[in-house]
């Protein structure tokens, strides 16, 4: 599978909320709080114009995307059946190149994520109850410091 990095266009909003509906789905531990269709528009109307956002494409298909504002990944999504193939690793050494320093939230109980942001040296700086996010769910604030 050859990935080509490339800047994402409203052209791409269909692929990218496809994505980031079905990625959300595998995270069991989420209340289901959004429509595919209300994906859509927070994609088409707040993501897209708002934040920097790259693809990682393969031929045709959108395989990951990251979403980033300065110093802030917003983020980072890889379609379900190509995890595990680098597509996040590509994603966030591209961000990376832009900035200083990284910042990012994750949920506490994606573990699978905090794994790969450790791996990639992000450390932990912060932890709340999830009383300020949507989810309600407890997240993890890291930080990535260029050496």
């Amino acid at each position: 599978m050859t990935i080509v990095l490339r800047p994402a266009t409203a052209h791409d909003a269909d692929a990218i909320a496809a994505l980031f509906t079905a990625s959300r789905k595998l995270l069991d531990f989420l209340p289901p709080l959004h429509s595919a269709e209300e994906d859509r528009a927070f994609i088409a109307d707040i993501v897209l114009p708002g934040q920097r956002v790259t693809l990682a494409v393969s031929g045709d298909r959108v395989a990951g995307f990251l979403a980033e504002e300065p110093g802030w990944i917003n983020h980072l999504y890889v379609a379900p059946e190509a995890l595990g193939r680098g597509i996040g690793s590509m994603l966030l050494a591209d961000a990376k190149t832009r900035h200083e320093t990284l910042e990012l939230w994750c949920f506490a109980d994606n573990r699978r994520a905090r794994r790969f942001y450790e791996a990639h040296g992000f450390a932990e700086v912060e932890r709340t109850d999830g009383s300020g996010n949507e989810e309600r769910m407890p997240d993890i604030r890291f930080r990535w410091r260029r050496s």
